[in-house]
């Protein structure tokens, strides 16, 4: 929906673009939350389901989430897990004060858990020692998408960690009730 045609746009504020960052298997919380959010008229909901078009590039699309104002993370194991969402991650850290434009929507509490935080370090350091392995039996000429691959696997490897020590040290908002704050936030914001 074309955001100028929506009604009851608030003129006082701005219409906000928020990215949906989530796993697949999180798709009843990816849901609820937008449906909850495109209801309201300064807020515009870009998602994977809705804004890739056929045969267009899922890596542009992931890319697009440093355009938008803001993006909401439903973080959980399978979040943590995926190469997609976790480049999705990588791409919004680039950006400076990145924590000023993320949503946090924690689905798995066991992040506040630094030993558990720490397990994620180790399961993309395992990725990418199994990447590495399956790269050294292949021909160095073939195996140029690959050690892209490999290179973000190490991203993520290196960067999660500070990721979700910043998530953990968040007042995040029950699960439930992210959507409401979401709004709030930016109904309030100057």
């Amino acid at each position: 929906m074309n955001n100028k045609i929506k009604k009851g746009i608030d003129p006082l504020h701005k219409i906000s673009t928020i990215f949906l960052s989530y796993s697949w298997n999180d798709t009843d919380v990816a849901n609820s939350i937008d449906e909850y959010l495109s209801k309201n008229a300064n807020v515009s909901v870009k998602r994977d389901i809705r804004d890739i078009g056929v045969w267009k590039s899922i890596r542009e699309f992931m890319e697009s989430i440093r355009e938008q104002d803001y993006a909401v993370l439903v973080i959980s194991d399978a979040y943590l897990k995926s190469s997609n969402c976790m480049f999705e991650v990588m791409e919004i850290m680039k950006e400076k004060k990145y924590e000023d434009r993320i949503f946090p929507a924690v689905v798995n509490k066991t992040i506040y858990d630094p030993f558990v935080r720490a397990g994620y370090i180790e399961y993309w350091q395992k990725k990418c020692e199994e990447l590495e392995r399956v790269i050294k039996t292949i021909d160095i000429v073939n195996t140029a998408e690959i050690i892209y691959e490999l290179k973000r696997y190490r991203s993520i490897a290196s960067s999660i960690g500070e990721f979700l020590s910043l998530v953990a040290d968040m007042n995040n908002p029950q699960i439930e009730d992210v959507k409401i704050q979401v709004v709030d936030v930016l109904l309030n914001r100057k």
